[in-house]
């Protein structure tokens, strides 16, 4: 599979097939991920593969929570009742896959001098970023579905002791890992020269 034919066949994958996901191939992915773009080659990552069933359970109830106050409360077009109890649990229904991996970010030596160290995070966040999209476009490339969620991080701190994370690691994103068990259409996208310009605006 070429890297065009992994990003037209990405998809975020919510229904996982029962079959497990071998530990190599969770190696190989994570290998991809460290392979990503990263500022100063300061490589601010670490990933957290939880396969354990009872921790991916707990894991589906702080989806459940978190995306019952983002589509309740934070988006502006929120829901309510019946509509919101439905998509609440497509979320908590995620805690069938098999895998879920955690992506942390671990600053493991400030590169800059005052004043600039903010950007020391904020390219941290960039190189998480890039780890992510390359074990994603990795899993495609092995069969695999993910579904990449950032909310989460809301409820770090269950998370965080939960699985003894060090205090200044934190989590940015995470995703299930499994084979799909559905196979969704292509969201809509903004047509590329709507949004590509070349000079200029």
């Amino acid at each position: 599979m070429d890297i065009y034919q992994a990003i037209n066949q990405r998809r975020s994958i919510r229904k996982f097939q029962t079959k497990q996901v071998e530990k190599q191939t969770l190696l190989k992915l994570a290998e991809a991920a460290t392979k990503a773009p990263n500022g100063g080659n300061a490589q601010p990552w670490d990933f957290i593969f939880i396969t354990q069933p009872e921790l991916i359970a707990e894991i589906g109830k702080i989806l459940e929570a978190v995306h019952d106050e983002y589509f309740g409360t934070a988006r502006k077009d929120n829901l309510e009742g019946e509509s919101l109890k439905k998509l609440i649990s497509s979320y908590g229904r995620m805690a069938n896959a098999p895998v879920f991996v955690l992506v942390c970010m671990n600053i493991r030596n400030q590169q800059l001098n005052q004043p600039y160290v903010q950007w020391t995070t904020e390219w941290a966040h960039h190189s998480i970023a890039a780890a992510m999209e390359n074990m994603i476009l990795a899993a495609v490339a092995e069969g695999l579905g993910t579904c990449w969620l950032g909310s989460p991080s809301w409820k770090a701190d269950q998370l965080k002791q939960r699985l003894g994370i060090p205090e200044h690691v934190q989590i940015v994103a995470m995703s299930p890992i499994g084979y799909p068990d559905q196979d969704p259409k292509p969201r809509p996208r903004l047509a590329v020269e709507e949004v590509t310009h070349f000079n200029q605006w």
